[in-house]
């Protein structure tokens, strides 16, 4: 009787409390934004992407997509997460600093939420601007789906980004691959991973394109970190599942976080881990030792240019242009090169503002390992 009475009161408390939690995240899981819909109640346009027959700039060859223009190269843009904040005078300026990039990238979060008013804000940002005729590699995020007890990629994202349908069954569109002549580039969908053999099936797809990708660079795309830098976001089914088969990758990108690090190898053939932000919204670094470079508080974008068997991958801030992180690869397998190029400024480490009044035990850890980490990076200069 005591037995069935404790249940009882368990699955009461269970019940409450996921009723409170829906309560208190309604609006933000499940809720329309109030603005009206800008233009028409359709998506005129879809952005240009590898999944077509023919893409802008480039021709399809029996090695994969090459640059019409300048064969020999490929350089790629890459931005973190956006959240629809990166204006229209932003994606300009991208523009006319960087007038030679093939195509972009997009970590995830590329919109707030997934719903049509925030694709339509998307499309009057960049339409009739030069991102809306290169094409784009887009990769799911957290706020693209919708959320509940099954989360759901809503349509309006497939029709916006239509993708290469050459990944995991359960993820055609989502995940997938792109190939160039010195490149291929790997998405994957982990806000998709639901069940346990979503992670199985996944985790087996990409160990056989990494395998198969040649004697070409191989960077991979995701929006959820294995090594998370910020401070206690650490997703532990993302790094069980994926931190041996990456070792095989050359480079990974992701997001999430909203901040920046980059985490190098402890061998020349290891890979490379880049956690980008390119939004508005910053959360706390974790400030760890084991990141070679970090940024926090500020917008960034990286610069992936490939040239014969180079890779220079190269981070700049948002808004000022400057050169922030720089590292170069020489080579493929046992004989590749990682050239870590020396800074030319100092880390940027604040403490979002949102932080600042709070003086819970995460910010004066934040606070110490800051303090520790310039003192250490101000004795090595010297």
């Amino acid at each position: 009787m005591a037995r069935k009475i404790t249940t009882t009161i368990i699955l009461l408390l269970l019940l409450a409390g996921g009723v409170t939690l829906c309560a208190l995240r309604w609006k933000a899981w499940f809720g329309n934004p109030p603005e009206p819909a800008l233009t028409g109640d359709t998506i005129a346009c879809n952005l240009p992407t590898f999944g077509y027959d023919s893409v802008p700039g480039f021709v399809r060859t029996a090695q994969g997509w090459q640059d019409i223009c300048a064969p020999d190269t490929l350089c790629i843009l890459i931005l973190g997460d956006v959240h629809n904040s990166v204006t229209r005078g932003q994606w300009d300026t991208l523009a006319l600093r960087h007038p030679d990039i093939d195509c972009y990238a997009q970590v995830g979060d590329f919109l707030e939420r997934g719903y049509f008013y925030y694709a339509q804000m998307l499309y009057r940002e960049i339409e009739s601007t030069f991102f809306s005729r290169v094409p784009v590699i887009a990769t799911p995020g957290n706020h693209e789906y919708h959320k509940g007890l099954v989360r759901r990629l809503p349509v309006d994202w497939y029709t916006m980004f239509p993708n290469p349908q050459n990944g995991p069954q359960r993820f055609l569109g989502s995940s997938y691959y792109v190939d160039f002549p010195t490149l291929r580039y790997i998405v994957i969908d982990t806000n998709g991973l639901q069940r346990l053999s979503d992670y199985t099936i996944v985790n087996t797809w990409l160990g056989g394109v990494l395998r198969s990708a040649g004697n070409r660079f191989t960077i991979v795309m995701m929006h959820h970190p294995v090594w998370s830098c910020g401070s206690g976001r650490q997703n532990m089914m993302i790094w069980l599942s994926f931190v041996r088969v990456l070792q095989h990758a050359d480079i990974v990108f992701s997001g999430h976080d909203h901040n920046y690090a980059r985490r190098m190898p402890k061998h020349q053939d290891g890979n490379i881990y880049v956690g980008l932000n390119s939004a508005r919204k910053f959360y706390m670094n974790k400030v760890s030792a084991r990141d070679k470079r970090i940024c926090s508080g500020r917008q960034l974008y990286e610069l992936v240019t490939i040239c014969g068997d180079t890779l220079c991958a190269q981070t700049y801030l948002m808004d000022s242009g400057e050169l922030y992180d720089e590292f170069t690869l020489v080579g493929h397998g046992a004989a590749r090169q990682i050239i870590d190029s020396t800074a030319v400024m100092p880390e940027i480490i604040d403490l979002p503002a949102k932080y600042e009044k709070r003086n819970d035990i995460k910010v004066r850890r934040f606070r110490n390992r800051r303090s520790q980490r310039m003192r250490s990076s101000s004795c090595d200069n010297k």
